[in-house]
């Protein structure tokens, strides 16, 4: 057929019409800015192309051989950034533009006009079907072999992070391999849900909730690490380039508040603080989970729980003596018990005495002799800075160490 062997002869031509039409209409090869990527894709149809006309020539249909080169193209297509319904529409764009360039060569001869209308429209729309099909199907395949790798590198990564973190070069290579900055700093979330202490949801909702994450987070979902310890989801979420420690903690601290008044079933958020490398990792996580369990003990109203907030009063804690030492300045008011409420109340009210002794129902003549009764007692002095320290991190570490405590 004539007409077939001018398209032969145009054939870059009319690839490069494919191309400009697949621009203008998908984001997806607008958005590509690797010279050898567009090349790849160029010559992709150029193969479509060609096969699909040599087809006509020889009345034939393309053998397992032929279609070989499709599988490939779908294949590349996963790590080029190129979505399946971006490839699709790809391939339905170029059959729209081909069946158009055809048309206009056939304008001037009705009889041949009939002949594509009959007997070419349905070739060609089988034949794109079975482009699309090769294309879809290759391109199915290798996503799940891909996420298959990574999710085995992602597995491997959480082992190593909580079993071996001394393990570097470990880190650095699955790092690398997940496309991941190994050297990026990155802060522990610790999400606990509000159906009991464990995750009651099964896999899909978390997989929603992930998604959710990730797009508040406004980041790709390939950069985010999760896995699931002690009955929370755990997620490690890199700062920003140039972002400092304090900004990064606050941005995240933000971010984790609008999900949680997103009502996502979130009971609490533990937020750890930033680090990097294998055991920077495991602390921020060990982090995350415990400022949940402090959060509870010493805020237990805040459903938003950052390490930032308590890390004074754990690092009290771990040392008995340190303990024992601000627990024997309550201990002393233990005689008049009241003055240990009178105490808690002058701070979280912040030293305001109206406020102090309306939370108390006491007069503010009662609540200034008390207040001078704990200064008597103690050898204190309520308006110097010190003091007020040390009282404060007493009756905090106090809650912490409360075996009657709820935790929630």
């Amino acid at each position: 057929m004539q007409l077939v062997e001018g398209q032969l002869g145009d054939h870059q031509s009319i690839v490069l019409r494919m191309v400009a039409c697949m621009d203008a209409q998908i984001s997806d090869y607008r958005q590509l800015s690797d010279a050898a990527i567009r090349v790849d894709i160029q010559e992709s149809l150029d193969y479509v192309l060609q096969l699909w006309l040599r087809g006509l020539l020889e009345d034939r249909w393309p053998s397992a051989l032929e279609l070989e080169p499709l599988v490939a193209y779908g294949r590349r297509r996963v790590h080029q950034g190129i979505s399946m319904e971006s490839l699709l529409q790809a391939a339905h764009s170029g059959a729209r533009l081909l069946w158009q360039e055809t048309l206009a060569r056939a304008e001037s001869s009705p009889e041949l006009m009939q002949e594509l209308l009959y007997r070419v429209s349905p070739r060609l729309l089988a034949y794109f079907d079975l482009v699309g099909q090769t294309l879809s199907g290759a391109y199915a395949e290798e996503r799940r072999e891909r996420l298959s790798w990574r999710d085995r590198l992602r597995y491997e990564l959480c082992r190593l992070v909580f079993n071996n973190p001394e393990d570097v070069d470990g880190f650095r290579t699955r790092m690398s391999a997940l496309g991941m900055d190994s050297s990026a700093l990155h802060l522990g979330l610790a999400l606990r849900m509000q159906a009991g202490d464990g995750l009651a949801f099964p896999d899909s909702r978390l997989d929603l909730l992930f998604t959710a994450i990730r797009r508040l987070l406004e980041t790709d979902g390939e950069t985010l690490l999760r896995t699931v310890r002690h009955g929370h989801l755990l997620i490690w979420a890199p700062l920003l380039a140039g972002e400092s420690l304090i900004e990064g903690e606050a941005r995240l601290a933000a971010q984790m508040q609008a999900l949680l008044r997103a009502d996502a079933g979130i009971a609490a958020i533990g937020l750890g603080l930033p680090d990097s490398g294998p055991r920077g990792w495991q602390l921020s996580a060990e982090q995350a989970l415990k400022a949940l369990d402090l959060g509870a003990r010493l805020e237990p109203q805040q459903t938003l729980r950052r390490y930032f907030d308590f890390a004074l009063y754990d690092a009290l804690s771990q040392s008995d003596s340190v303990w024992r030492f601000h627990e024997c300045l309550i201990e002393r008011l233990s005689r008049e018990a009241h003055l240990t409420r009178t105490l808690e109340a002058y701070f979280e009210h912040r030293q305001h005495r109206k406020a102090v002794a309306g939370a108390l129902d006491i007069h503010p003549n009662t609540l200034s002799y008390r207040l001078e009764r704990i200064e008597t007692i103690l050898g204190a002095r309520l308006d110097e800075v010190n003091w007020q320290s040390r009282l404060y991190a007493a009756l905090r570490l106090r809650r912490l160490h409360s075996k009657n405590e709820p935790v929630g």
